[in-house]
């Protein structure tokens, strides 16, 4: 009984250490890679993603929150920067590295001026205002 006992326990005690032992193989070889900044085709791709996303899941039928869709668009727009490219993005021909709470912010700028051109009905009369508040802020600010 007791032998019965300690095979049941040893099976998945030595399974786990093969796996966790692979994962750290892995693991190491991924912390090798050196992540390229994004370019503006990856850029793209992931803005063209993101306004896919906001459109599809905020038309009639699925009436998702578009406030909360664009916050987890944009998130994932920034999220993707940051891992696959180490935070990092090429802009005016330099490695630049980004602040993800302001790449964030642009993002959901980004989709939401995307999103009234694709699927204006989709966006909220209150979000488009905010939009346009801060659009003239950034116009503002970049005047200066």
């Amino acid at each position: 009984m007791g032998l019965k006992i300690s095979k049941i326990i040893a099976i998945p005690v030595v399974f786990s250490s093969l796996l966790l032992g692979i994962n750290n193989k892995l693991n190491n070889v991924y912390a090798n890679v050196k992540n390229s900044p994004a370019k503006k085709n990856d850029l793209d791709l992931y803005h063209g993603m993101g306004v896919s996303f906001l459109c599809n899941a905020t038309r009639k039928g699925f009436d998702l929150d578009f406030p909360k869709t664009l916050s987890v668009a944009s998130a994932t727009f920034a999220s993707v920067i940051s891992q696959k490219h180490g935070g990092k993005i090429i802009e005016r021909k330099k490695e630049q590295k980004v602040d993800m709470k302001q790449l964030q912010f642009i993002a959901s700028l980004q989709l939401v001026e995307s999103a009234l051109q694709v699927c204006p009905d989709n966006v909220p009369e209150k979000v488009e205002k905010q939009f346009k508040i801060e659009t003239e802020r950034l116009k503002k600010l970049q005047g200066l």
